[in-house]
């Protein structure tokens, strides 16, 4: 009798396991494919006759409180988190808000790149800043609250003449800004608004590197050691002197570091494939990353989450894709999306996953020359994942 009870008892333990297994994989497999539409901005984004106006990705800030975007307007709008999201759940008759900037800063001409400032908290007014560069404009850096102007960085070329940066970069705890340009890098001492006080020419310092500068990115685990990717199909590493650099593919949109330092992901124009780049041998390639849609010269963004185990793109088809990057996968397991889902009839050029909460900001459109039959949706969406 007491082995029937202990089987009986082993029985019933397996069934509450097993059933709490399903429903944790049903959960599992819903937030992924279903993610809900909770915020939209579209109003801002309309085409007109002298500007088409479509976005040009999106980032949030370091404290997740707000989304930084950049458009094809000359303009930089900032989004505030609605207060509604914080508790981390949603009412079930929850119906999609409608997103307003908080915050509109003008540019003098095209914007290039954005910058957050990497301590940035909203309780700390002092903080609430980020950089922006323009067409024939200084690096500018502006107040996230009041969108002032609170510095002007300008670097000088062999000439003596002021040269617009094509990406810039808070390095070292925000101590110092890096900025690229055609062959090379200028550095600013934040403190100290103004010229530069030291230049990396790419001929004297990287022999095997030229073209315009595109993306500039620190190492989360090792401050000051920088890696920049150019037009010209090359990647180099600094850190106080050059380290090496490894050839692409194509012109380089953009450059993550792996939360723990160890690897760099990159992509390249008019290319369905991205790389992830083994930091420890450098200029070996780990994996190849298929099947998102970039045959493009736009930028398409991609993101990271913050614990390294997804990777999310988006891509001209309107679709974003989700890898998983788990240890033990085979290749094929990772090279191959494990998810995506279908958002806009548009190119999707912008993700930013935020860190805490189960939200993903999507910005979408692209520049349309004289083609009929195509749907725009220049927007901002804010998606619910969970």
């Amino acid at each position: 009798m007491k082995q029937m009870w202990k089987q009986s008892k082993s029985l019933a333990s397996q069934t509450i396991q097993m059933r709490y297994l399903l429903i944790m994989h049903h959960i599992y497999c819903n937030w992924i494919v279903s993610p809900k539409l909770i915020c939209i901005a579209t109003k801002e984004y309309q085409p007109t006759t002298s500007c088409e106006n479509f976005t040009k990705g999106c980032q949030w800030s370091p404290d997740d409180t707000c989304l930084l975007v950049p458009s094809e307007d000359f303009r930089i709008r900032l989004y505030e988190l609605p207060s509604t999201f914080y508790s981390n759940k949603i009412p079930l008759d929850f119906t999609t808000l409608d997103l307003k900037a908080a915050v509109v800063v003008k540019e003098g001409g095209l914007v290039y790149d954005t910058c957050w400032y990497p301590f940035m908290n909203s309780w700390n007014p002092a903080t609430c800043c980020f950089l922006s560069t323009s067409k024939e404009s200084p690096i500018h850096l502006w107040d996230a609250f009041t969108g002032e102007l609170r510095a002007t960085y300008r670097a000088y070329n062999d000439v003596d003449e002021v040269a617009a940066a094509i990406s810039v970069q808070f390095i070292d705890y925000g101590k110092q800004i890096f900025s690229g340009f055609k062959n090379t890098l200028h550095i600013f001492d934040t403190n100290y608004p103004g010229r530069q006080i030291e230049t990396i020419n790419f001929k004297k310092d990287f022999p095997n590197t030229s073209g315009l500068v595109s993306c500039i990115r620190e190492n989360p685990l090792m401050p000051g050691l920088v890696a920049f990717g150019t037009y010209s199909k090359s990647i180099g590493l600094y850190k106080d002197t050059p380290i090496c650099t490894f050839k692409t593919a194509s012109g380089v949109t953009q450059i993550e570091f792996s939360p723990c330092g160890t690897k760099l992901y990159s992509a390249v124009r008019r290319s369905n494939e991205f790389l992830c780049w083994d930091l420890r041998n450098p200029g070996t390639v780990l994996y190849s990353f298929q099947k998102r849609q970039a045959d493009t010269n736009q930028r398409i963004q991609f993101d990271i989450t913050s614990h390294g185990r997804h990777l999310i793109s988006g891509g001209v088809d309107g679709k974003i894709n989700i890898w998983e990057l788990l240890e033990g996968k085979n290749e094929d397991e990772i090279e191959n999306p494990k998810y995506e889902f279908k958002i806009s009839e548009d190119s999707v050029n912008g993700v930013s996953i935020h860190k805490n909460l189960p939200i993903v900001a999507t910005s979408s459109g692209q520049r349309i020359c004289d083609i009929e039959g195509v749907n725009r949706d220049n927007s901002v969406k804010l998606w619910w994942f969970n």
